[in-house]
C-alpha cells in the first residue's frame, strides 16, 4: 500500500484548491483510494511568528 499526503490552508478558496489537486492527482494517477484521513493543525509562518490552520489529507492507495 502506497500513501499521497495533501496540506492546504482552511480557507474556501484554499479547500477548493486542494479538491483540485487532490482530483488532478487521482484522475492523472488512476487511484484507486482505499483509506483516506485528515486532521487539522497550525503551521508556522516563515516570515512572521503567526500560525495558520491547515488540513492534512492522506490517501492511501
Amino acid at each position: 500500500m502506497r500513501v499521497q499526503t495533501f496540506v492546504g490552508k482552511v480557507t474556501m478558496e484554499g479547500l477548493k484548491q486542494m479538491d483540485d489537486t487532490i482530483n488532478q492527482w487521482m484522475e492523472s494517477h488512476r487511484v484507486e483510494p482505499k483509506m483516506v484521513s485528515q486532521c487539522f493543525c497550525t503551521e508556522h509562518h516563515r516570515e512572521t511568528l503567526s500560525q495558520e490552520p491547515v488540513v492534512v489529507t492522506s490517501i492511501w492507495y
